[in-house]
């Protein structure tokens, strides 16, 4: 027995060292550590937030613990993004998700030697942003950069207030001169009502605390409604856009389908959970290989449109709900039946 004990113990001795000399030699799969950056907490930001880590967190990478992701939010500071940018710069993540036009600009102005690639989201025009980016191709944006486009629907919006307002003759816009996602969208409206045979009136702020008394400005000139595109400093007080609407009995059209929510009328733009979900597949493809230099700037816009029916009937002039139009809407808010 004695030497039974003494053979199995010198197996043991000599197994051991083996097994573990076998689990050290199996490759490691490093973990890529992931930051994702929205600017504020608009729901447009929120929803791309969200699409993008559902996508990210039911992968295999994810469910294999091959991914960390840390989220970061400014909350409209611009001068809280310059310093979180840095700071994920410090903390050496692997890739950057930018949500918003902002983000993509504050991030890639600190990371101009590409310590980290960069992912980018929820923007309206990022070859306008002053990043680098001269085109959509593999080889008209930084190597460390990729991401996807969502330019908001601007001109069918306008269509749609034509469509439910053929008397419509002024509409009027407040927006912001520095944000680079404004001035596009407010370049497309001015084209889109030259067409129509639509004045725009325009009145432009620097900061959220002035859009109000801009609104007011606007509507007494005498336009038959307000409409808003994309733009980081008016649409997160859209209430007080809305609000400053009321008092004239003027309805809001907008860019972002959830205003429908805060009371503006007419909401066509992009289902952003979706944006962000194909902004996780971008990501889930360069963790997985694909350099971030060969990848294509794609424009991604599912479009959604939300009308709130408790707002049209109470509108000064007559605004209709044609079938046709009604059988493109996604969501009615407030609808009425008689």
């Amino acid at each position: 027995m004695k030497k039974l004990a003494i053979v199995i113990a010198l197996f043991g001795m000599i197994l051991i060292p083996v097994l573990l000399s076998k689990k050290c030699d199996e490759p490691k799969i490093p973990k890529t550590s992931i930051a994702v950056f929205r600017f504020n907490s608009n729901m447009l930001q929120v929803e791309a937030e969200k699409g993008l880590l559902d996508k990210l967190i039911n992968s295999d990478a994810f469910l294999k613990n091959r991914i960390k992701i840390e989220n970061f939010c400014a909350e409209g500071d611009l001068s809280a993004a310059k310093k979180i940018a840095q700071e994920i710069l410090k903390a050496r993540f692997d890739m950057v998700v930018s949500i918003s036009t902002p983000m993509l600009q504050v991030m890639a102005r600190e990371n101009k030697k590409g310590k980290v690639t960069h992912v980018f989201c929820a923007v309206t025009d990022p070859i306008a942003a002053g990043v680098g980016i001269s085109g959509t191709g593999p080889a008209e944006h930084p190597h460390y950069m990729a991401g996807i486009s969502t330019f908001q629907p601007v001109e069918s919006i306008f269509r749609i207030a034509r469509q439910m307002n053929p008397e419509l003759k002024k509409v009027g816009v407040v927006w912001c001169t520095v944000e680079t996602c404004s001035k596009a969208c407010v370049g497309k409206a001015r084209l889109i009502c030259e067409e129509l045979g639509i004045e725009l009136v325009e009145m432009t702020v620097e900061k959220d605390t002035q859009v109000y008394d801009a609104a007011i400005a606007v509507c007494e000139k005498g336009v038959g409604a307000l409409w808003i595109g994309g733009d980081n400093v008016v649409e997160p007080v859209i209430d007080k856009y809305v609000r400053a609407a009321n008092k004239y009995r003027i309805p809001v059209l907008t860019n972002n389908p959830v205003h429908a929510f805060k009371g503006a009328m007419a909401n066509l733009g992009a289902n952003y959970f979706e944006v962000g979900a194909a902004a996780g597949d971008l990501v889930y493809s360069i963790i997985s290989g694909t350099p971030a230099d060969k990848t294509t700037i794609n424009s991604v816009v599912p479009e959604q449109l939300f009308i709130n029916d408790s707002v049209r009937i109470l509108m000064k002039d007559k605004w209709l709900l044609p079938e046709e139009l009604l059988a493109r809407t996604d969501s009615i808010v407030g609808r009425i039946s008689f």
